[in-house]
């Protein structure tokens, strides 16, 4: 079936919170075919909790923690829909959030459909996109504004927010999915990167909402480690033309909201592992941009806010 959809959440210890997810994505007015839970080797019992008190959802319980990337990885394989939808573990979803992403249009090129993240604190948007910076900087379009100044139509961003996006499994199958070694963080920018250059392109859709308690479920200086050595590996893998230049405006554009927000440690950390990999990932950087069908220009011409271009 085309309209089929598989809903894939992965979960870390997240027990205390990923049932408010699940209530809410249950009583969806057009409910998902298929619910998978793929549990990253929990220590608190997730795994119990889930087949106890919801039946109706699988649940693949994993040994060890392969990270948001390659839980998803796993937990796509084990799907058969045409259509996946990828769910934080802390994302509540609106009642016609499916309903949303599924009317909107279905061109052949659109490989993502992005939703809206709406910050759980303040009401305010969290992401309408994610954007991209000519430095490969990944940033997230209209954060902090009022919902009311979202367009009423879908629009085309660089990449769908990563806590709830639909996506074509046939792309994503082409693409190889996410990129394990990223583990966590900005490997969904790097596999929209990938589709861009062959050139697929991403819709978000205004009226699909989802509330999001940022950071629930990593803590901060993890969160910044992988955000600092990720960064640099999808750059240096995803931009057409890359040097050390712009690796070097990277880590110093970087290093400013380090200094500025508290996290050097951590951002170092990060860098020096990305810098100590660039070898593989200049070989990793080959193997993409060999299969690359669209020029400099047109991925350069996606770069910065959607509704001035």
């Amino acid at each position: 079936m085309p309209d089929e959809v598989a809903v894939v959440i992965p979960n870390y210890n997240g027990a205390s919170f990923i049932g408010a997810c699940l209530d809410a994505l249950l009583r969806q007015e057009r409910p998902p075919d298929d619910v998978l839970v793929v549990d990253n080797g929990s220590t608190d019992g997730s795994a119990a909790m889930l087949r106890e008190r919801y039946p109706a959802v699988r649940v693949e319980a994993l040994p060890t923690n392969l990270g948001f990337a390659g839980g998803v990885n796993h937990g796509i394989r084990t799907t058969s829909a045409p259509l996946v939808a990828v769910l934080n573990s802390d994302a509540i979803v609106d009642r016609r959030w499916l309903a949303e992403l599924l009317a909107a249009p279905r061109p052949d090129d659109v490989w993502a459909w992005g939703s809206v993240l709406v910050a759980e604190e303040t009401g305010r948007i969290e992401s309408a996109g994610d954007q991209c910076s000519p430095l490969g900087l990944a940033y997230k379009h209209l954060r902090d504004r009022p919902l009311e100044e979202l367009p009423s139509e879908p629009f085309e961003v660089f990449a769908p927010p990563g806590a709830a996006p639909l996506l074509r499994r046939s792309v994503f199958d082409e693409l190889g999915g996410y990129a394990d070694h990223f583990f966590m963080y900005y490997e969904d920018v790097d596999l929209a990167f990938r589709a861009r250059l062959r050139g697929y392109r991403a819709l978000l859709v205004p009226s699909a909402r989802v509330r999001h308690a940022l950071g629930k479920s990593g803590t901060a200086a993890m969160v910044r480690y992988h955000v600092a050595r990720n960064s640099t590996w999808c750059a240096v893998r995803n931009l057409p033309e890359v040097g050390p230049g712009i690796v070097w405006g990277g880590i110093r554009r970087g290093m400013r909201d380090a200094r500025k927000r508290g996290y050097v440690g951590p951002f170092l950390k990060g860098k020096a592992a990305a810098l100590v990999a660039l070898p593989s990932v200049l070989r990793q950087r080959r193997a993409i941009q060999a299969t690359r069908t669209v020029d400099a220009d047109a991925i350069a011409a996606m770069f910065g806010d959607p509704h001035t271009r």
